[in-house]
């Protein structure tokens, strides 16, 4: 019973402010979900196809490629959760499916994605063994649950699979990014670095399915056109198809377009910016 008990003292410590602001994951989820449904009914092609459908229509999109490069990247968010909590809090969070719920919360032309935590379920790392643990974690993650949502979603909506992982290496990046801004004491970013070396190189390809360990991505970055946010924007690694919507166009940091193209939409966002 004390145990159990620490267990529960420890989790209720742990703070998801920056992870649910940005991630959309939380033990509180989102405050009016449109749609909702456990996350081990991603397995349910019925269930998975809805879920699609719906996403797709708040967003106004022309196919399912677009919910379903959402969902898919929603899914890897879990891990950059899970590398960010360690990093945090020294402990591993159980998101397997059955203590997940996925929701879509819809705002204005946009939705927001992610995942309600129903228990949370901390594990201890011990630090003289973290590499290890966290690198067997994960990749038994990646095995009974990342990769098989990725292509399920896949199957449901004709998207390649490699269309979603492709998108993982930027999501990783951004993540380092922001969390390098962040005043954090050193042996956080000790360990927030470690968790990010681990889903880089301690996660084997095969896990994934793929050649390579969709996590290794070296940044590339083009100007900014925007007020805020300094000289230069990160780039995607790869496409999210938000043009595949109604009136929708590739986003300024696509790495699709030619530098022509930047070029144009630079000079449109300057446009727009002055009014």
């Amino acid at each position: 019973m004390d145990e159990v008990i620490g267990v529960a003292q420890e989790a209720a410590s742990f703070d998801f402010g920056i992870i649910k602001m940005y991630y959309h994951i939380s033990p509180e989820g989102a405050d009016e979900p449109l749609f909702e449904m456990d996350a081990d009914r991603f397995f349910d092609a019925e269930s998975l196809g809805g879920a699609l459908d719906l996403g797709g229509a708040t967003v106004q999109a022309t196919s399912r490629a677009l919910p379903a490069s959402f969902v898919g990247t929603t899914i890897g968010k879990l891990l950059l959760t899970q590398a960010y909590l360690y990093a945090m809090y020294e402990s591993i969070l159980d998101l397997s499916p059955e203590r997940l719920t996925f929701q879509v919360e819809a705002h204005d032309d946009h939705a927001h994605l992610g995942f309600r935590i129903k228990e949370l379920l901390p594990q201890p790392v011990p630090s003289e063994r973290a590499e290890e643990l966290l690198a067997a974690a994960w990749t038994d993650y990646v095995r009974s649950f990342v990769r098989p949502a990725v292509e399920a979603v896949s199957e449901a909506s004709g998207l390649k699979a490699a269309a979603i992982w492709q998108q993982y290496g930027a999501m990783s990046e951004y993540m380092k990014e922001f969390a390098g801004t962040m005043p954090l004491p050193e042996p956080v970013r000790e360990r927030m670095a470690l968790a990010f070396r681990v889903l880089a190189e301690g996660i084997p390809a095969e896990a994934f399915g793929t050649r390579r360990n969709p996590f290794v991505h070296k940044a590339r970055y083009c100007d900014n056109p925007y007020p805020t946010g300094g000289d230069k924007l990160m780039m995607q690694s790869s496409c999210c198809l938000y043009d595949q919507r109604e009136g929708g166009q590739k986003c300024y940091t696509c790495p699709m377009l030619t530098p022509e193209q930047r070029a144009e939409r630079r000079v449109q966002v300057q446009a727009e910016l002055a009014g």
